[in-house]
């Protein structure tokens, strides 16, 4: 298989076109990314940057590239740079509802007549390319990106263009109902072809700062996820992960997946069959040394000498662990931690130790920040607010010389001896706080620490379990009268960016929380251990819907003992047109039993409980010891048993109607 990559960066627009800072270090990092984690001459890149991506240039690169590919390979199509829209012709607005096209902004697009490359037209050019049996991906970190192949914060640039104005747009127009025509439709039995969308098609694709310079959120945290998950992950499972990454960042941008319900996006990312269960990973002596048959492609962590990744062989008691010293390619070396494995052996392996990096933070000062008096005393109660006055165990701030990528939040001093802790996009994601002392400055760093726990089990996942996808969250509407789950409704389907979405009523004057049922249905002939956590956009973290149980083979078990679940806005946040609110239901599955105590995190500001500190609790199982670590650095943990174990998520969304 082969991998035919066109990969288009545009930054340097021309007037009246605004120009771009991100593009090309996206493309840049996706090559680099690729490179590094295909096997040599299974890679095939065409890179379009600045001036080189004319429309024509798009187009060729399509047929004369991409059309390279046959069945079995695979082809990417990713485009950093503006999106766009234009009022629909009226001979195509049969195929456009909402009466506008999507388009990408080429680099000579909009001068000397030449228009934008609009979505009906890359239909048809990715229709040739399935057509002949390769698998399609197409990524659009722009603007307005979700129907392209079928209000910005000032602060930050966005990657979107207004239309063109009315005197101009006839041409343009008549331009693009020629180069319809000209382009041949894709035959009947064309495959349907997989959109990942940096948002919405009414939405803003934004570019951050980086210590790697400028990027684009969406590119940023797509390739994050194929860093952590591999290529086996599916389009879904990476569209999930790079929406929870995307909505830390920037509130009004919610990456799409498309088509949500066909089964192709469950095929992964790079092409195959839809995903089965894989094997267990195999650990064999090769090479003159001990290694497993999983590497960078498939998710593996590279983790540090410090806190490296560990794999542990299945069911050993005690259980007989090794830990990732290289990941390379395809495998990766390990080394035995206390024990002495037979070369002449395969042992199959799981995976029970993940790299979990402190969170980083960026103290990019401010107007009150004078002389730098309040970050350096933030800066000072980081360093010693850890375990024995040491330094933090989950937070430190970000080294430019050493940092890659996005800091988990940034800290901006608005006026003297006050922080605000904002996202990605200049959001605020708590309140203001005082920072004038070494005591308000100790409250911040706890606060800080608290984000990056929460963040850590949000994100928490298992690469290379064999048991991806085996129990699925489910969310059923409460009719009603009805106070305990039948069983019998079918689930609401999550919409295209994988969450949830419910709506306030308004009854007899007010708005009335919606009610739902919440599931667990086990998808495999194997009894498995599941808990489920409820995440908060307050940062808080709880159990209290199915704090743990077994979950018979092709059992649906119902959370909360099948009574309804109201979702509602947090008290003080006002129920008004407009308003809504995200939790996060994330399911921990495992072949053993595990304690849902390690997972409780209260409310931000609230003081942690002393209780599981220092010392182990409940059973011991790999994710007793992964919650451990994750949220309580300093306690003790045990050896943990050697079984299988994965997680799922599922982003419910409750709004109060607009209108």
């Amino acid at each position: 298989m082969a991998l035919y990559a066109l990969l288009v960066g545009i930054d340097d627009y021309r007037a009246p076109v605004t120009p771009l800072g991100g593009c090309r270090n996206d493309i840049d990092a996706v090559g680099a990314f690729l490179q590094s984690r295909l096997p040599a001459g299974e890679f095939m890149p065409l890179r379009l940057a600045d001036g080189e991506a004319s429309r024509a240039a798009v187009i060729d690169g399509f047929r004369r590239h991409l059309g390279r590919a046959g069945s079995g390979d695979s082809v990417l199509f990713w485009f950093s740079g503006h999106g766009s829209q234009e009022p629909v012709p009226a001979e195509f607005a049969r195929l456009e509802p909402p009466g506008m096209l999507q388009t990408l902004v080429c680099a000579d697009s909009r001068r000397d007549g030449v228009p934008d490359l609009y979505d009906k037209e890359l239909a048809l050019l990715i229709g040739e390319i399935t057509a002949r049996g390769a698998h399609a991906v197409a990524v659009l970190d722009c603007c307005h990106a979700e129907s392209g192949t079928r209000g910005p914060n000032a602060a930050l640039a966005v990657r979107g263009q207004p239309p063109l104005e009315s005197p101009s747009r006839a041409g343009v127009l008549l331009n693009v109902e020629a180069a319809l025509r000209d382009l041949a439709p894709a035959p009947p039995a064309a495959a349907p072809h997989v959109l990942l969308a940096a948002c919405h098609s009414d939405q803003y694709a934004i570019e951050v700062p980086t210590a790697e310079g400028t990027r684009g959120l969406f590119s940023v945290a797509l390739l994050e996820q194929l860093e952590i998950l591999g290529f086996g992950a599916t389009c879904r499972e990476l569209m999930t992960g790079a929406r929870c990454r995307v909505e830390d960042g920037a509130r009004g941008q919610v990456p799409v997946l498309s088509p949500a319900a066909d089964a192709v996006v469950d095929r992964p990312f790079l092409g195959g069959g839809v995903r089965a269960a894989r094997s267990p990973v195999t650990m064999r002596w090769l090479r003159g040394a001990w290694e497993i048959d999983a590497g960078a492609c498939h998710g593996v962590p590279s983790g540090t000498r410090q806190d490296p990744a560990v794999f542990t062989v299945h069911d050993s008691e005690p259980p007989l662990e090794v830990r990732v010293s290289r990941v390379l390619t395809e495998r990766s070396e390990v080394a035995p931690v206390g024990w002495t494995p037979d070369p002449g052996e395969r042992y199959p392996v799981v995976l029970t130790g993940v790299p979990l990096p402190v969170g980083t933070v960026a103290l990019d000062g401010g107007p009150g920040d004078q002389g730098q008096l309040t970050t350096r005393l933030l800066a000072a109660a980081l360093d010693t607010v850890g375990p024995a006055g040491g330094p933090s165990p989950h937070v430190r701030v970000t080294d430019p010389a050493v940092d890659a990528g996005l800091p988990d939040v940034r800290i901006h001093v608005p006026r003297p001896a006050v922080v605000r802790v904002t996202a990605a996009d200049g959001r605020r994601i708590v309140p203001d706080a005082p920072c004038g002392t070494a005591d308000e400055a100790a409250r911040v760093a706890l606060d800080l620490e608290h984000i990056a726990r929460w963040r850590r089990i949000k994100e928490l996942h298992n690469p290379v379990s064999a048991l991806p996808n085996a129990v699925t969250v489910e969310v059923v509407a409460v009719h009603p009268g009805e106070a305990v789950d039948s069983g019998v409704r079918p689930p609401l389907r999550p919409g295209p960016d994988g969450a949830v979405r419910l709506d306030y009523r308004w009854r007899h004057g007010g708005w009335d929380e919606p009610e739902i049922f919440v599931r667990l249905r086990n998808t495999t002939d194997r009894q498995l251990y599941c808990v489920l956590l409820d995440l908060t956009d307050r940062f808080r973290i709880h159990p209290d819907l199915f704090s743990g149980g077994w979950i018979a083979p092709r059992y649906t078990a119902s959370a909360a003992w099948g009574r309804a679940v109201t979702m509602a806005l947090p008290p003080d946040r006002p129920v008004v047109p407009g308003a809504s609110g995200t939790d996060w239901f994330k399911v921990l599955v495992s072949e053993s039993p595990f304690s849902s105590e390690a997972f409780g995190l209260g409310r931000l500001g609230e003081p942690e409980q002393p209780a599981v500190r220092g010392r182990p609790i409940g059973y011991h199982g790999v994710l007793d010891r992964l919650g451990l670590v994750a949220l309580h650095r300093d306690a003790k943990v045990l050896r943990p048993e050697a079984g299988d174990w994965t997680t799922g998520i599922l982003p419910v969304v409750v709004q109060v109607p607009a209108s």
